[in-house]
């Protein structure tokens, strides 16, 4: 039978922060509801590696923090940990990024739908944000949200196209992400 939202226990998010620092898996906190965190696929980790080895370089360079998975990254009513996060400004909390510039999410089965939707809203509420990435690694697709004079702009970009990191000012290509 499928768990309701309401016979989830809620927790607050400072018994879920103190949970978090000592546990021994990680989770994501949702206005007040707490979900396990399930494991990756290799394509899936493939992917993460290869974006966070594309940006590293030149985090370091612009003295900016990068982090993939095991970054906690809080918004105004959640707490996820990115696929990979980039963040050129300090944040106050030594365990939370609350100013991320950049974030990308690399889809499984079991995340499409919060990828695509709450985590999207949420990451693009954020004051901080610049862009976001939603990746398709078996469709070889980036679906790139990017924050410009008129607002949030949506597209989708295959192999041969362009991505920009701006909070780097980086070119790269799709296909350098999601492989050939």
């Amino acid at each position: 039978m499928a768990m309701r939202a309401d016979d989830l226990m809620r927790v607050s998010r400072e018994e879920y922060l103190a949970g978090e620092a000592v546990a021994a898996t990680k989770s994501e906190w949702v206005d007040g509801a707490v979900y396990a965190m399930a494991g990756a696929s290799k394509l899936h980790v493939r992917t993460v590696t290869r974006i966070v080895r594309l940006l590293a370089d030149h985090a370091e360079r612009d003295d900016c923090l990068l982090g993939s998975s095991d970054l906690l990254v809080e918004t105004a009513n959640a707490c996820y940990y990115p696929d990979v996060v980039l963040s050129c400004e300090s944040s106050d909390d030594a365990r939370i990024e609350t100013r991320p510039c950049f974030i990308a999410e690399v889809l499984s089965p079991s995340t499409k739908r919060g990828d695509r939707h709450e985590k999207r809203d949420a990451y693009l509420a954020m004051p901080s944000m610049r862009e976001y990435w939603i990746v398709d690694a078996e469709a070889k697709i980036v679906e790139v949200w990017t924050l410009t004079a008129e607002g949030w702009q949506g597209d989708h970009r295959t192999a041969g196209q362009e991505l920009r990191v701006e909070c780097l000012d980086l070119a790269l290509r799709v296909v350098d992400i999601v492989g050939v």
